[in-house]
């Protein structure tokens, strides 16, 4: 029948073991990603072998966190320790984007600039907002957006929704201007993007940008080179066509500004969540990774510019 979920073998069914996902992600799961709960309960055992094999990295080995990598790397063992191994790997050649990485070490005026909307689009999907034509250089460092915007991609992977069913990026570039642009740092640029297609354990469904003048082009072509041909692909420009945004997200997740009847953004309250709820998890993370250099230095803003790779 429609619409049911039907199980295709005696393991999956009454699915309690560790790990398991709520019913109606399960059949998701399994056709996109593969995972069954016997995939996932001898995947989750060898990577934790794997890892506990890599001398140098003091990682994370519970079920919670290797489940993230398994998902997004579709249950590919291999993929998945290299995907754990960059994003603890990036963490000691990024010191500006992760020194005091914590929701509370993020400044008022960076909070204006990201967070995760409350709705989803019209997939289910969480979505990541981010306003680089709001930022104010003189304000907010850009390794500060830059902390920002990852504590709030790290937040939504943690959800196994999310795991199952991606994320999608929507970038507001109302107010962008040659002069921001030539404030960014591009080393950190590069960086992000590295950070984005090869570190963190999130599916990038689609990126949508809104509200762009005559800077974004040429910002999109400083940017380009850093993405991959499967993210360029993915990327959609709406301009102020916000009906057809609709077709994507609903009007009622979005608010006025985006055409929507949604509630206003509600930044402060997305940060405060954040703090009161994740503060202590982050500050567990960041316990965890490579042993440092000799003199337990992370790379400066300087090294960065000068060395923008880090795999």
């Amino acid at each position: 029948m429609s619409g049911v979920y039907t199980k295709r073998c005696v393991d999956d069914v009454l699915d309690t073991s560790e790990g398991a996902l709520p019913l109606k992600l399960q059949r998701i799961a399994e056709e996109e990603l593969g995972e069954t709960p016997a995939k996932r309960r001898d995947a989750l055992q060898k990577l934790a072998e794997l890892l506990q094999e890599e001398e140098d990295l003091d990682a994370r080995r519970d079920s919670q966190f290797l489940l993230r990598f398994l998902r997004v790397r579709k249950y590919n063992l291999e993929a998945a320790l290299r995907n754990v191994c960059n994003y603890y790997r990036i963490r000691t050649t990024s010191g500006p984007v992760f020194d005091n990485f914590l929701p509370s070490k993020v400044s008022e005026a960076t909070r204006k600039l990201v967070m995760a909307l409350p709705g989803k689009d019209i997939h289910g999907r969480r979505i990541f907002l981010f306003k680089p034509g709001s930022w104010m250089p003189d304000q907010s460092p850009y390794a500060d957006v830059q902390r920002a915007t990852v504590l709030c991609l790290e937040h939504l992977a943690k959800d196994p929704a999310t795991q199952t069913l991606g994320i999608v990026m929507m970038f507001d570039y109302a107010g962008l201007t040659p002069d921001k642009i030539l404030s960014m740092n591009v080393g950190l640029m590069r960086r992000g993007f590295e950070y984005l297609q090869e570190c963190i354990p999130i599916r990038l469904k689609a990126m949508y940008a809104v509200r762009h003048g005559a800077a974004f082009d040429v910002f999109f072509a400083i940017i380009k080179p850093f993405m991959k041909a499967k993210i360029i692909q993915r990327v959609r420009l709406f301009g102020e066509r916000f009906e057809e945004l609709h077709k994507e997200i609903p009007p009622q997740v979005l608010p006025a500004e985006y055409g929507g009847h949604g509630p206003p953004l509600d930044f402060d309250g997305f940060w405060s969540d954040l703090v009161n709820c994740e503060e202590a998890e982050y500050q567990e993370d960041n316990a965890y990774g490579y042993v440092r250099t000799s003199n337990g230095d992370f790379a400066t803003t300087e090294e960065m510019e000068n060395e923008a790779t880090f795999l």
